[in-house]
């Protein structure tokens, strides 16, 4: 009679767990970034604001490593060197008042140093994309949502129902 032998395969043990990118300073600087990009509109109510910073990170925690890592070298950029190239302030870009931030923003975005350009561009795009994810976004600038019909309006639209046999 021979001894059993151990089965030589790995047991595999899943873990559940949602990937994040941003560290907690990080997640500061994009809260920052977000009330002074979006400071036309009305105030974010807090708890809005945390989920959006939510959101961002885990639009962020999908790309690439590389990019993730790129992404989050460009928020250290923001934080530190935009307020002193931008305002001559030695300064956090959190710890500026929101319309010192508006301003830095429209500096990045209007300015002469291409790689702040690259930077605001980048955020910007990402921000946009995930803050008018929301419906109640959608809905404050016009869009019907599933009931939109103004194709129906088109010059030559014929619906299949409205075409003569």
């Amino acid at each position: 009679m021979t001894a059993p032998t151990k089965s030589r395969v790995p047991v595999l043990r899943v873990k559940d767990y949602q990937r994040t990118t941003l560290k907690p300073r990080h997640k500061v600087t994009v809260k920052a970034f977000a009330e002074a990009l979006f400071s036309s509109e009305l105030p974010f109510p807090r708890g809005r604001l945390d989920a959006f910073v939510d959101d961002v990170d885990d639009a962020m925690s999908n790309a690439s490593k590389t990019l993730r890592f790129g992404l989050k070298l460009m928020l250290d950029a923001v934080r530190w060197t935009a307020p002193l190239l931008l305002t001559g302030k030695f300064s956090l870009f959190e710890d500026l008042t929101t319309d010192e931030r508006v301003k830095v923003l429209e500096a990045m975005e209007n300015g002469k140093i291409m790689m702040l350009q690259l930077v605001f561009v980048a955020y910007k795009t990402v921000m946009t994309m995930v803050y008018f994810e929301e419906e109640e976004e959608l809905i404050s600038l016009g869009y019907p949502g599933p009931e939109r019909a103004r194709y129906r309006l088109a010059p030559g639209y014929e619906a299949s129902s409205e075409r003569a046999p």
